[in-house]
Parts: structure tokens; sequence; C-alpha cells
């Protein structure tokens, strides 16, 4: 089995000498399995693993015990090991997410911070084929598209080199070698969807109907991937050259099947890094056949636009201040010109969407506008403790660039609004009340 993975790796490139991965270690078997993998590789490769490591607070002490495992584990084999504490509760409450899409987001992002501060270039991800099988049933039941039924694959930088191996040899072999490993208790519970399709679904199956259910899908899931890459599209062939960027031209895209135009929008999002979704792409294909001008707010800032014959995905533009030392001062209400953008701050009771922020603030108060400095933090809505402006710009994948540049308002040296990105708990208005409205936009969108 071990030899099978090492080839595995070797033939698919998904290790190289001189790479450095970030491994995805929570103590549980299935990264302590890929841990033990990855030693016997680099008798035969050089490269260097660092380990991540985060307690999600869910479950006391035993979460405290596996960071305390791997921080040993680490030193034992002399390889570096970085741990993050982060509440799910807090996170999904804040962004209004189930608890396993908040611990994804921790996991990813904080992945993310380290393979930057270590300046690895791979991100090591210890699913197994059980894995594999009910992601392939949970997506099945949500009613995905032919693209999400293709499992969980190796994308850019993040490599999975275990996702065809299952969980059972995996436990036989760790318990043959006496290979200590943690043991997360919630697995054993059914309140998520993805331990209810483990601990119900697929053994109920495996009992009253075909005892190798899970090879039948692990089979389904390689015909899948076949069939999406022999009617996978070829972007190019769609796109046309207008004012020196390359757009999408609605009457080519028009011509095809429904099919196929959603798998040109699908990939075109994919192309630009965005979530994909049976939602998002029925959007885009409305806006094929829409006249005019039309404009949809994307995740990432983006903005996709629709005009004439062409579509395309545009990034907004939130860098308005280009000078990292400007500060501002207003008094409220005002509205002021920045460059080609609409600053304001006027009484109303409703705010819609990412640019705008109802308050409590009243006529008179004065408003400091400014770009961030070292040690700004901010309350987020809906949470009981502040978070650093750094370490948010961090977790919503803010380039860089960018960072400088994105706005904050303030009263009394306390950050009201990270505009377009965050707002403040403290500074909320009270429901179905009057407040000041704060709200950022383009003088094109008049």
């Amino acid at each position: 089995m071990l030899k099978k993975i090492i080839e595995k790796i070797k033939d698919e490139k998904l290790i190289k000498t001189g790479d450095k991965i970030v491994l995805g270690f929570s103590g549980g078997p299935d990264s302590v399995f890929l841990l033990e993998v990855l030693k016997l590789l680099k008798k035969e490769l050089n490269f260097e693993i660092v380990l991540v490591h985060i307690n999600h607070l869910l479950r006391g002490e035993n979460s405290n015990g596996d960071e305390k495992f791997s921080i040993e584990y680490g030193a034992r084999l002399e390889i570096p090991v970085f741990t993050k504490r982060a509440s799910i509760e807090e996170v999904a409450k804040e962004k209004g997410i189930g608890l396993e899409e908040a611990g994804r987001i921790i996991r990813y992002d904080f992945f993310e911070e380290i393979l930057e501060k270590t300046q690895s270039n791979k991100i090591a991800i210890a699913h197994n084929l059980d894995d594999q099988i009910e992601n392939f049933l949970f997506r099945l039941v949500r009613g995905s598209s032919l693209e999400g039924l293709e499992g969980i694959q190796n994308r850019d930088n993040i490599i999975r080199p275990i996702n065809e191996i299952y969980k059972s040899e995996i436990l036989e072999f760790l318990n043959s070698k006496s290979i200590k490993y943690r043991i997360d208790e919630t697995n054993f519970e059914n309140d998520f969807t993805r331990n209810s399709i483990r601990l119900d679904l697929i053994p109920s199956i495996e009992k009253r109907y075909n005892s190798s259910f899970k090879e039948k899908i692990h089979n389904l899931i390689k015909e899948i991937r076949d069939v999406n890459q022999m009617l996978k599209v070829d972007l190019s062939q769609y796109k046309i050259l207008e004012n020196n960027n390359w757009v999408l031209n609605t009457e080519l895209i028009k011509l095809e099947t429904p099919y196929i135009q959603g798998k040109i929008i699908n990939e075109y999002f994919k192309e630009n890094n965005l979530e994909s979704s049976r939602e998002k792409i029925k959007n885009a294909i409305k806006l094929l056949y829409t006249s005019g001008s039309k404009v949809v707010h994307m995740e990432k800032n983006y903005l996709l636009k629709k005009q004439y014959k062409s579509l395309w995905l545009e990034k907004e533009k939130m860098d308005i201040i280009e000078n990292k030392s400007i500060k501002l001062e207003e008094k409220i209400p005002f509205s002021i010109k920045l460059d080609e953008y609409i600053i304001e701050a006027t009484e109303d009771d409703k705010s819609f969407g990412k640019n705008e922020f109802l308050t409590n603030l009243e006529i008179g108060d004065i408003i400091e506008i400014r770009t961030r400095k070292d040690g700004d933090i901010i309350r987020p809505l809906g949470m009981e403790s502040y978070k650093k402006v750094k370490d948010i710009f961090i977790n919503e994948k803010i380039p860089k660039n960018l960072r400088s540049k994105i706005p904050l308002f303030l009263k009394k040296d306390e950050i009201i609004w990270i505009s377009g990105i965050k707002k403040s708990e403290n500074f909320k208005c009270e429901k179905n009340k009057k407040g000041i409205k704060l709200i950022i936009r383009r003088q094109d969108e008049e």
C-alpha cells in the first residue's frame, strides 16, 4: 500500500525535490498516516515539511489534547508545528454559515497564511477514499452538477496524496505498527450531514443492498471524471479581444446547448478562482439573454458585467485612497468625492449590501477616514471579541497591494467600518430604527 501511494505521488508529480509542504495535521489517523508516508518519501526525494494544527475549541480538553499531541509529534520528528486557536462557532455566527463550512474557511485561511509565512509551495491534505465517497453522496443529495461529483481532487497547490486509500486500510496500518493517533469523538455523532452519511446512509446501503457500495461509487467517480474531461470546453473559442481585454462573446455562447453554456460559465469562474454553484451559473446564463448593460456583484469584490455582446468579470475598485498617510475628518452629514468614488453619510433606516452600513452614529458626529495602521482592531458584526484588521485582510484574501488602500471609518479612534469588508458590532443600528448610513460607491454608478 505504501509503495502504491509513493508511486502515485511520483507519477503524478504531486511532490518534487525542493518542495516545501504545509501539511494539515489534526493528530487524527489520516494526517498521522500521511505524515508517515511523507517520512518514507523523504528518503527518496529532498523536500521539507511543516505541520499546521488548528484547535477549533469545540471539544474542550479533547481539542486541547489534540493540539498538545500535534506539537509533541512534530517536536519528536524535529518538524516545525504552527498552531492556531479559532472558534468555529464565532465564525459561523459572524458569516451566517454552518459549522462545517466555518471550519473549512478557518483551516484553508490558516494554511494559506503559513504557506506564505514559511515560503512553502504546496499544501497537503489527508483526505482518504472514504472522504471522497462521502463528499460525492453529500453533493448528490444537495443537487450538484457533474463537475461537483468528481470528488475531492488535487488543484492548484493543494495535493491529496492518500485520496485513493480507504480509512480501514489506514487504521490497519497504524494499528499494526503501534503508531499512536487521536480520535475525534464528534466523528461518531450524526449531528452533521457528512457524519450522518458516514454513520447511517453508507452502512445501511452496504447491509441492505450492496456490500461493495463504496467501490461502486469510487468507480462511478472515475467515470464522471472521464466524461467531464471529454466534455471539457475550450474557453478561448468563446473569447474576443475588446479594449485590450479578453471577454466572453455572448452570441457565441448562445449557440451552444444550455448544458455547454453552463460549462463555459463554470470554467470562466474557475479561471478567475471563484466558487461556482448552480444558482450562480443560472444567473450568469440569464445575463446572456438580457438587453442593455447589467452588473452582478460576486464574491471577492468581483463584478460580473454584461454589455451588448460581451460578458466579463472585473475587480470592483476599492483602492480609492492611494496615499497611505491620507487622513480626512468629516462632520455628519457629508458627501465627498475622492478620485472616481463618492463617500456619504446620511440619515436612513435601511442599508443594502457590503458597500453600505447603517450605523448608530448621529448628526454632528465627526468621522475620521483613513487607511490602516499597525495594531488596528475591530469588533466584527455578531462577535464578542475584537479582531486585528491585518488578520481580517488575510482571512478575506484581500491582495497585499490593496490592504493599504482600503479606507477605514473611525469615531474617536475606534473603527466603525472597514469599507466593503467588515462592519463593527459596536456601531450597528438597532433594528427598525433610523440611523446614519455610510455609503461608498463609484461615481459612474449614479
